[in-house]
């Protein structure tokens, strides 16, 4: 594992990082390292804990779940400029997956503790940061709700319809998030 700087070009290009003004982007640039991880490296374990939020400038990430039956699930593989880690990095809580590099990868890292300095600062960048990952969560909440809505109309069970229904009820009237 290498680091190198990150130029401003760079984080531009960056979804999460969008509507920045260039004073923002430096402040981000500024708490920001660039590194580097080889196949099969593991940059995020589950039930690990760290406060890192991260992004992926090149190569590609494989997240998986260790399952019941022992076996590994692959949820999801990140390209260029998808972004893992966010739940940790703003709720102090384990890894929910484990993040390992596909291939030869090249990360974006920004720490908590440095993001926590912005936010005494009352930094914009930070806020914006805030902001564009809300809207990238909201996104994979919305494409978790169809993906569950397809396999509960797949199956024949009623049961499961009206358990999701009632865990659905209870996530929005009732926990205090």
């Amino acid at each position: 594992m290498s680091t190198t700087t990150l130029s401003q070009e760079v984080i531009r290009q960056i979804p999460l990082f969008q509507g920045l003004s260039e004073e923002e982007a430096n402040q981000l640039v500024a708490i920001s390292q660039v590194m580097h991880f080889q196949p099969g490296e593991v940059i995020l374990r589950q039930g690990g804990r760290s406060r890192n939020l991260w992004v992926v400038l090149e190569g590609t990430c494989e997240v998986t779940r260790h399952g019941t039956d022992g076996h590994d699930v692959v949820l999801a593989t990140l390209e260029p400029y998808a972004n893992f880690g966010e739940m940790s990095f703003f709720h102090a809580a384990p890894h929910s997956a484990s993040v390992r590099a596909k291939s030869h990868v090249q990360l974006l890292r920004i720490g908590r503790s440095d993001y926590d300095r912005l936010v005494e600062q009352n930094s914009l960048a930070a806020y914006k940061l805030a902001y564009n990952t809300l809207d990238v969560l909201a996104d994979r909440l919305r494409h978790m709700d169809q993906w569950v809505a397809q396999l509960l109309e797949e199956q024949s069970d009623g049961q499961m319809v009206c358990e999701w229904s009632q865990f659905r009820q209870t996530l929005f009237s009732e926990w205090n998030l």
